[in-house]
């Protein structure tokens, strides 16, 4: 046989690029439980530094203010809003999960992000690989919308009252950032994924994450003021080098974190 045939190689390359493809299978029915927590940061939050409006300010001064650093939203009681949850696959691991019908019919709705009051509205954001990723602008000036992930690099020129639609192609490990380029101090957030098990915790520290395959998985934790969660505090779990813990889906329950404290000085000022 001779090896360097080029047909070989080409087969052999097929073969390879076919199994190195992570596999998930679109389940209709199957056993799939909940999981859910929230946030508490363990202390006073480090205070972030006015936003600094050098331009428009007719349209982005809000009551002649700048907007809020959304960078770090903390509530009155800690509550840590803008943590993502998602999905951990180690180096080589080719487990992938089952996908439940629900978010396969939710792939197909777009998801949105808006120029708001020279704001990115909302700051923190998923978008699944091939699914609709609508970049809008309601503001009465001109934006772009500058994503920067280390798979993906996207540009765009919103006008006033603008709207493009596009898709990302490649899955991320960790959220990328969204800038105006015009307007400086804009800032937002955006994870991108191939499968659909990620979430962003509310106002309130919460979130919850429905239909995952029954099982045992790796979830991490990640928040753009201080990266991979590794000093998070679960009770009854150990938090690895990259946010990550292992937990058990049961068919029909919720798994249910409790309260994760993240210790104040995990946050980069």
């Amino acid at each position: 046989m001779n090896f360097n045939s080029p047909l070989l190689i080409v087969s052999l390359t097929l073969i390879t690029a076919v199994v190195s493809l992570p596999s998930f299978v679109i389940a209709q029915d199957g056993e799939w439980g909940n999981l859910k927590g929230s946030f508490i940061l363990k202390g006073d939050p480090p205070e972030l530094p006015p936003l600094v409006v050098d331009k428009d300010k007719a349209t982005c001064l809000i009551d002649g203010k700048p907007p809020e650093n959304e960078n770090l939203i903390v509530g009155d009681n800690g509550e840590l809003k803008d943590v993502y949850v998602m999905m951990y696959f180690k180096k080589g691991d080719d487990k992938r999960p089952a996908i439940h019908p629900d978010y396969v019919a939710a792939k197909s709705e777009p998801v949105e992000i808006d120029n708001q009051l020279c704001r990115f509205v909302p700051h923190a954001v998923f978008v699944q690989t091939g699914q609709t990723f609508t970049l809008k602008n309601t503001d009465d000036v001109g934006h772009n919308t500058h994503i920067t992930c280390f798979n993906n690099e996207e540009n765009i020129n919103l006008p006033a009252g603008g709207s493009v639609d596009v898709t990302m192609k490649k899955a991320e490990k960790a959220p990328g950032n969204i800038t105006c380029d015009i307007h400086k101090w804009m800032s937002a957030v955006v994870l991108i994924r191939d499968e659909p098990y990620a979430a962003i915790s509310d106002d309130d520290g919460t979130f919850q994450l429905d239909n995952i395959p029954a099982g045992t998985w790796q979830f991490q934790f990640w928040h753009k003021k201080s990266g991979y969660l590794r000093k998070l505090e679960i009770p009854g779990y150990k938090v690895g080098r990259k946010g990550e813990i292992e937990v058990t889906i049961k068919n029909g329950e919720t798994l249910d974190l409790g309260q994760m404290m993240l210790p104040a000085e995990a946050i980069k000022k």
